[in-house]
């Protein structure tokens, strides 16, 4: 700590001058990254401990603070600088937790006594990073405002969520003073604003109202990450120490309902802010007093149900209407209306709002403005918007409603492409672009419908898309030389496959579904093998070869498809998932070229569905013809190396897979031993032990490459005995009879690793009997460190 110090003293103490040298932001983000290793290596109890803890900490908030100050007076260094601030609020919100983690475990009086001090202590600095964190903001986009840069294609808080997740954990720490502040900076800005709008413009300071709205929306922004979490499949809560708040005060001085109520004053000058808004119904809007010990009564009346005596209601009708007038008023301008949507989203995944969004005045005219504006509304919205009304009205409170709601949505997206389809000119027009927009167009809807799928109204969906199965199929056929359509046809299958709830489907349903699948695999290998494509798709930057990555994907989510082969079992002529999936992988492999694999995406797809593959069906890889079962290991065995980390973790997945079954082949059948494979099996026990005593090793991979060698060696005793022979002779050096021996020792004791003789040939082995146990794991570090210290020398 000592020594930190010396280094946090000397370059807080440098002048914004010296700021802008490039040694200097490079010795921030050092030291702040030593900092961040010190406080998060050790234990609440071990920094306790510490006399000094508390001088040390202080200079730390300094440096935080410092680090804030000189990326507003020197923005050009801001992203350097803000990288070494965004190391101690990381490092900020640890300790919090921590020590909040050691007060709750009640298990030392004195280490609760400490961490209660230390929690004092970040109570009263938490603000001083949280006033200066929202300054800079506004400094900072007051500076962005001016730079006439592309943007990156992200919202503020994709690019920054991290960063504000932490900083309203710090936030929430000193709530009353945090939205003190954000009350005030909002009032100030929306007057600003309003009077702006209100008032004559003359021209005069154009930069004036770009500042304005730069700064409302970073205000907005930070005030919805302090008022609520974001969690994803669980109920939101109100923040504990928001609540407490609350309590405490009195409805017309409650900071979180008027500041709520001033941001909805807002609506009427800017469009929404569907992000904050997303936020604030998950957490507020008919909150559950069931979901807490005790919920202040300011946020039960001012958000709760009616039931309950509160203004949700009414709330809920107040934004609809701004969801209508926002279509309304920037019916042009997709980034507004796909958070529109997004908001719409939001109401459909919580059932309380959703049911009363269901039981408004408003929402049938809503449903019907929607539908008769669709051919109005940029089409790069029409996925998400029909995604979204379908996830709504599928929990219409009757069975006619229902109906009579997707009778709409059908017949806007039936009309639309069906007209394109029958018309007599297609086969004349299908390659202009007016004719290949609205074929996308309608892919693209079909496509939401898919995305909305749910066990509730998967029969109703798939009855409607069923009617269209071939059309799509032959679209991939028409447009053989325009992967962007086959990829939408390709899109739309794979997400049908991984949404349908199969369950709910008749034999003969299920049947035809993967017959069209196995009809659309056939028909892409076809359209694609031999032929040269009409734009250079293959050497797009974004997503090259993304046909070929979608394909790979549906694949993927036949193979999760549960319990259809087995309901298709008395169906003699059945088409099923499995035989779908290896004619795709019969059309896939001769498609797949080495230059593919390194795209890490369509590499990752490629060896996981291997692994899936393996995993699934072990004893169809057999059947495969040798060509195809040679470039299928051939991918295994460039996986093992690879650089991405996930796709070495899959492979050695698959490899275990493939020797288990091998292991395990003569309990089923002892003429069914899989030959073909053992020349395989024996490659990938070279390629591992090489991997893991002479190249470069990733410590996250020892324990699956290590259950990796077990299998391998059960499945194929002699080659590991040859394969040591051959490692011991290759040194270029000869081996010193005391090196000889350490070798032999080490791999002696590896065999200490190994399933034991009563287990080995008495019955089928799992993945269970090869997993890295506590024990294992040490004899196989220790051989590690052994043996590959000795043979990298040569």
């Amino acid at each position: 700590m000592k020594g930190l110090l010396t280094l946090i003293n000397n370059v807080a103490s440098c002048s914004s001058d010296e700021c802008l040298q490039a040694d200097y932001t490079e010795n921030m983000i050092a030291i702040t990254e030593m900092i961040r290793q010190l406080l998060s290596f050790h234990s609440i109890q071990t920094i306790c401990a510490v006399p000094e803890r508390f001088d040390f900490l202080n200079q730390v908030a300094l440096l935080t603070i410092h680090c804030l100050n000189e990326s507003a007076k020197v923005p050009e260094e801001s992203e350097s600088l803000m990288g070494a601030f965004d190391e101690l609020l990381v490092t900020w919100v640890k300790l919090v937790q921590d020590s909040q983690a050691a007060i709750s475990d009640h298990s030392s009086p004195a280490l609760v006594a400490d961490a209660t001090n230390l929690l004092r202590f970040f109570h009263s600095i938490s603000y001083r990073i949280v006033e200066k964190y929202i300054d800079t903001r506004l400094e900072l986009a007051k500076f962005n405002a001016l730079v006439d840069e592309e943007g990156d294609g992200f919202q503020d808080w994709e690019t920054y969520g991290d960063q504000l997740i932490s900083i309203a954990a710090l936030a929430r720490l000193d709530p009353h003073n945090t939205l003190l502040r954000l009350q005030s900076l909002l009032h100030d800005r929306i007057e600003r604003l309003q009077s702006f709008l209100n008032t004559t413009y003359d021209g005069s300071h154009p930069d004036y109202v770009v500042f304005l709205y730069e700064h409302v929306h970073w205000l907005i922004v930070i005030t919805g990450y302090t008022f609520a979490d974001n969690s994803v499949g669980e109920t939101t809560v109100v923040p504990d120490t928001l609540n407490e708040l609350s309590k405490a005060q009195a409805l017309a001085q409650d900071q979180l309902v008027n500041i709520f109520n001033n941001l909805m004053s807002l609506l009427d000058s800017v469009s929404l802010d569907s992000h904050s808004a997303q936020r604030w119904v998950k957490t507020y809007l008919f909150a559950n007093p069931e979901n807490y010990s005790s919920l202040s009564p300011n946020l039960l009346q001012s958000f709760g149900e009616s039931s309950r005596g509160g203004k949700g209601n009414s709330i809920l009708e107040f934004l609809i209407a701004k969801l209508r007038i926002n279509f309304i008023m920037w019916n042009a301008d997709p980034d507004v209306l796909v958070q529109a949507i997004a908001l719409l989203n939001t109401f459909g995944q919580r059932s309380s709002v959703r049911d009363a969004l269901l039981q408004s005045e408003q929402f049938p005219p809503l449903i019907s403005f929607f539908i008769d504006h669709l051919s109005v509304l940029p089409e790069v919205i029409h996925n998400s918007l029909i995604q979204s009304i379908t996830t709504v009205i599928s929990y219409a409170p009757t069975e006619q409603l229902n109906g009579r709601y997707f009778g709409l949505i059908a017949t806007a997206v039936e009309t639309r492409f069906v007209a394109v389809l029958n018309d007599k000119s297609f086969q004349e027009s299908y390659q202009t672009p007016d004719v290949m927009a609205q074929i996308m167009n309608g892919l693209e809807m079909f496509n939401g419908l898919a995305l909305a799928l749910t066990d509730i109204n998967t029969p109703m969906i798939y009855n409607f898309c069923s009617r269209f199965f071939e059309s799509f199929v032959d679209l991939v056929r028409i447009y053989r030389n325009f992967p962007e359509v086959q990829i939408l046809v390709l899109n739309l299958y794979a997400d049908l496959t991984k949404n349908f709830e199969f369950t709910t489907f008749s034999p003969d349903q299920v049947s035809y579904f993967h017959s069209c699948v196995l009809k659309l695999l056939q028909t892409f290998s076809a359209a694609n093998l031999g032929n040269k494509r009409a734009t250079a798709w293959e050497e797009a930057e974004d997503e090259p070869y993304n046909d070929v990555s979608v394909v790979l994907d549906l694949l993927l989510n036949l193979l999760e498809v549960r319990g259809v082969d087995q309901m298709l079992a008395q169906a003699p002529n059945a088409v099923l998932p499995s035989t779908v999936v290896f004619s795709g992988i019969n059309i896939l492999i001769p498609m797949i070229k080495e230059n593919m694999l390194k795209i890490p995406r369509l590499c990752t797809l490629y060896i996981r569905l291997i692994s899936r593959l393996i995993e699934s069906y072990p004893g169809r890889l057999v059947e495969l013809p040798s060509d195809l079962l040679n470039n299928l290991m051939a991918s295994l065995k460039y996986g093992i190396d690879h650089n991405v980390l996930e796709v070495s973790h899959l492979t050695f997945q698959a490899i275990i897979a493939l020797a288990l079954y091998t292991c395990n082949a003569s309990f089923r059948n002892s003429n069914e031993y899989p030959v073909r494979l053992q020349p395989h099996l024996d490659e990938f026990l070279k390629l591992t032990f090489e991997q893991l005593l002479f190249k470069k090793l990733d410590i996250e991979l020892v324990d699956v490459a290590g259950s990796c060698v077990l299998t391998l060696v059960c499945a194929r005793q002699d080659a590991y005995t040859r394969l040591i022979q051959e490692m011991l002779a290759a040194s270029e050096t000869p081996l010193t009879p005391e090196l000889q021996q350490r070798l032999s020792n080490s791999f002696q004791h590896l065999s200490e690793a190994f399933p034991t003789q009563d287990i080995v040939g008495q019955r089928e082995l799992s993945q269970r009997d090869m997993a890295m146990t506590t024990a294992r794991r040490e004899i196989f570090m220790r051989f590690l460190m052994g043996v590959r210290g000795v043979l990298r020398v040569k």
